[in-house]
Formats: structure tokens, sequence, C-alpha cells
């Protein structure tokens, strides 16, 4: 399984079999010890390689730390702009939202434990500009307190449920759960928000 949690997932994006190694490793620990109780000599000795060997590929812990998540946020803000077409018709993809989460179930799971990660520099301009597209796609990008208010609750319940699924929990159940949970928040902010008009 690679970092972004389907097979293939390095070939698809050029990565080397070595630095998908360095990222599939670096992925683990960072999920043990988190970002900071992590060094580039952890990651080395996990492989069994020098520092040098994991420094050919990556020179520190934050282009590691990008070229874990990159994909998976590029592939989210794709998904974010289909689904602003798809709300222009009418329509919320929550599904393809959940579908998105299961594909790359590691590295959500990850960043919902570690907040440190979010706050690096190299990553702070990336996901605040995905986490308010994607708010837009699913809640019609209200712009008002109350729209980031459930965006955000509705982004953190599907991310938190995933992590919070039994390990034994098949991806058809999670799939069914996280759709349902999503259809609720959705549900819950119409609600709120004609309370509100």
């Amino acid at each position: 399984m690679t970092s972004a949690g389907t097979p293939g997932a390095g070939q698809a994006t050029g990565r080397s079999p070595g630095a998908q190694r360095v990222l599939d490793a670096a992925l683990d620990l960072f999920s043990e010890h988190g970002f900071e109780g992590t060094s580039l000599q952890d990651i080395a000795d996990r492989l069994g390689v020098t520092k040098a060997a994991v420094y050919y590929h990556f020179h520190t812990k934050d282009e590691i730390l990008l070229a874990l998540v990159e994909p998976a946020f590029d592939e989210l803000l794709a998904l974010a702009d289909a689904g602003l077409q798809a709300r222009r018709r009418g329509a919320v993809d929550i599904a393809g939202y959940v579908d998105f989460l299961l594909r790359h179930r590691r590295v959500a799971a990850y960043l919902t434990r570690d907040p440190t990660a979010m706050s690096r520099p190299v990553l702070v301009e990336k996901g605040t500009r995905m986490r308010e597209q994607v708010e837009t796609m699913l809640l019609g990008g209200d712009a008002d307190e109350l729209g980031t208010f459930w965006g955000a609750a509705t982004l953190q319940a599907l991310a938190g449920a995933l992590v919070a699924a039994p390990p034994e929990a098949t991806e058809e159940w999670l799939r069914e759960e996280l759709t349902e949970l999503g259809a609720h928040m959705l549900a819950g902010y119409r609600k709120a928000a004609r309370r509100r008009a």
C-alpha cells in the first residue's frame, strides 16, 4: 500500500521506488510519533539505510510531508472544482468526497491526528485553499460565519469518523456510514440556515 492509500500511487506521481519507500516509512513514523517526533535519522533507521540515502530523495521533513499530502490535496482541489460545477446544477457530491477520503485514508487519518503537520508553512496555504473549496463544494459557497462553521464541522466530522472507525470495518461499510453522516451534517446546515433566514 502506498502513502496515498492506493496501490500504484508512487508510479502515478512519477516517484522512484526508493522515494516511495521513504514516503511509506515516513507516514508510518509520522503516524506513530507525530511530525515533530520523527527525524530523518528515524526514517533511515526504519528503512535500514543511511541518512544520506534518505537525503538523496528528500532534503527535509517538510519536503517529505509535502510529497505525502500534495497528491491528495491536488486530487481534492480537482474534486472540489467538479463539485462546484455539480452544485450549479443543484447536486451535492458528498459521495465523491467520501470516496476521496477512503482513497487517501492513511494520509487523512494521519493529518487528523497530527494538527502540527497542517500548521507547517509548506502546507498552510494549500490546506486553507483546499478547506475553503471543499466547504464551498459541500455548502454552496456561503461566505458567512454560519457557512464557515458548518463547513468546518462537516469536514471534521467526516475525517474524525474515519479515524474512529473500527479497524475491521469494510470499505463498503465506511462508504455507507460516512455518506450518511455527511448527508445529516448538510441537512443540519440547511436547517440552521433556514432558521436564521
